[in-house]
């Protein structure tokens, strides 16, 4: 499904042993260890770099800096990332956003100018490329983790199958399956920034242009600066080399520190990096960007702490309305064999529309049928639990397309699910007073949550005392009524004979 021709042949390097130079490195402080992980990366962070700084070739040689001495001063840690490659991909989206922040307060004050070229080609291919590159990072960023792995992983890294199936413990059909949903998230992500295409081409398009090779000697030049400033303990989140030193980086590819300034993640400038006497309009523009960077840094400790406040509210907002949903509906019953033969008959009609959907939406993605049912359910399927209520067993059933599915339970009991709907089950038994009760309930299960929003709405937040307290709060007294009915019933089928 994705056997896209790729531009170039790269050597993959093995994913599992990441971790392992990482402890190596944070147990030993081996320069040689960090130095291969570099190596083995530095072209994924440097192309993310490059697009995220608007093609800035040097800009992304200073967020490549900032994100591998970030990795070096927490190497125990990251050594525990089942993919380093996402985190590496998060961190460049954190510095390149603080890099480009603090060159914007830059730019408003002259003290630096910035050109972007726009590229063109008549390859229609390359125009989309063109089109999808600004906003493709940003499109990366808002999928889920195990997609972004899968999509960092396959479509930046070119990874194979197997190779993504080890790094996220499943096997290589399921790592296809989870990258072809994750690919098609992306490409939804992207037609609402009015980029549309197909999942095929976008990741063909993708696949063929996203990896760029850092400059020669980047990659020993960051190894060697993030070592150094790990060794020497500097208290910066992540350092950055200016332009003038990362250019001697790049030529000579041994340079780690030059004369120069040098600021990180936390916004603070090295003590020990003055400006030269005789350079008065470099101690200005030194002392402008520090005011500039204690500034900056004190926002940011502002918007940690409102989205510290904010999280905590929503987390005991949440708590409140889901105690007030489990209070409202009636504990759902375990169904087993002694359940009621209508209750049996449901569940199980319902389990084999489940997997009717299924096996139709396997064949669409794979051009096969199933093997059998166990292909569609787990945590990698796509049903994620089947409920046996009756001892029946669903793994003989036939998947062909079409074929009418039917399971018998061990005391005979036969339900059958067809797609035509000639053939299915129709269920006749009359519900219990239960489970009349029960289907009332969940009839006016949305007007009660909307009565429950506006009480709390006006009453700072704050549970009603008892149901009958919610009535003036439904939208119409249609609903509040409908409400009484089912409580009513509700009540009655549990109370007890006399």
């Amino acid at each position: 499904m994705f056997g896209f021709r790729l531009g170039a042949v790269y050597q993959l390097k093995p994913m599992n042993d990441d971790a392992t130079l990482l402890r190596r490195y944070a147990d030993d402080r081996s320069e040689a260890a960090f130095s291969e992980l570099v190596h083995r990366h530095v072209d994924l962070v440097y192309s993310a770099a490059v697009r995220r700084t608007g093609g800035d070739s040097h800009r992304a040689a200073d967020v490549v800096q900032q994100v591998f001495a970030t990795l070096a001063r927490n190497a125990r840690k990251l050594s525990r990332h089942s993919v380093l490659q996402a985190w590496l991909h998060t961190a460049t989206k954190n510095a390149s956003l603080n890099l480009m922040i603090s060159e914007q307060r830059r730019r408003a004050r002259e003290l630096e100018s910035a050109s972007f070229g726009a590229a063109s080609s008549a390859n229609p291919e390359f125009l989309d490329w063109e089109r999808i590159k600004p906003v493709l990072d940003g499109a990366i960023d808002e999928l889920p983790g195990p997609d972004r792995e899968a999509v960092v992983l396959r479509f930046l890294e070119r990874r194979e199958f197997s190779e993504i199936g080890a790094a996220l413990r499943m096997s290589s059909d399921a790592a296809r399956m989870r990258t072809a949903r994750a690919l098609e998230k992306l490409r939804v992500l992207l037609s609402r920034r009015g980029i549309t295409s197909t999942s095929a081409a976008l990741g063909a398009i993708v696949t063929n242009q996203s990896l760029i090779s850092a400059p020669a000697g980047l990659a020993p030049a960051v190894a060697s600066a993030s070592m150094a400033s790990t060794a020497a303990g500097i208290g910066l989140a992540a350092s950055l080399m200016t332009t003038k030193v990362m250019s001697t980086a790049v030529i000579c590819g041994l340079l780690a520190f030059g004369a120069g300034a040098y600021y990180g993640r936390t916004l603070r400038v090295l003590p020990s990096a003055q400006p030269a006497a005789d350079n008065p309009e470099q101690s200005r523009a030194i002392a402008s960007l520090r005011q500039s960077n204690a500034t900056l840094q004190a926002d940011l400790d502002r918007v940690d702490t409102a989205n510290i406040q904010l999280n905590a509210a929503v987390a005991q907002l949440n708590a409140k309305l889901a105690a007030a949903v489990a209070a409202a509906a009636a504990p759902r019953k375990n169904l087993s064999i002694g359940g009621t033969p209508r209750e049996l008959k449901k569940t199980i009609l319902n389990n084999l529309r489940q997997i009717d959907a299924a096996r139709t939406q396997y064949r669409l993605e794979n051009n096969k049928d199933p093997e059998s049912v166990e292909v569609l359910v787990g945590d990698q399927g796509y049903i994620r639990r089947l409920h046996t209520v009756g001892g029946e067993d669903y793994s003989g059933l036939s998947l062909g397309p079409g074929q009418v599915l039917a399971v018998t339970t061990p005391d005979g009991t036969t339900v059958t699910y067809d797609p035509s709907g000639a053939l299915t089950t129709q269920i006749t038994e009359a519900p219990t007073a239960e489970e009349h009760a029960q289907e009332l309930m969940q009839a006016v299960g949305p007007s009660v949550n909307q009565a429950l929003t506006a009480y709390r709405a006006s009453n700072q937040g704050q549970d009603p005392p008892n149901p009958e307290a919610l009535t003036p709060f439904f939208a119409n007294p249609q609903d509040a009524a409908a409400f009484a009915q089912a409580r009513d019933a509700l009540k009655a089928a549990r109370t007890p004979p006399h």
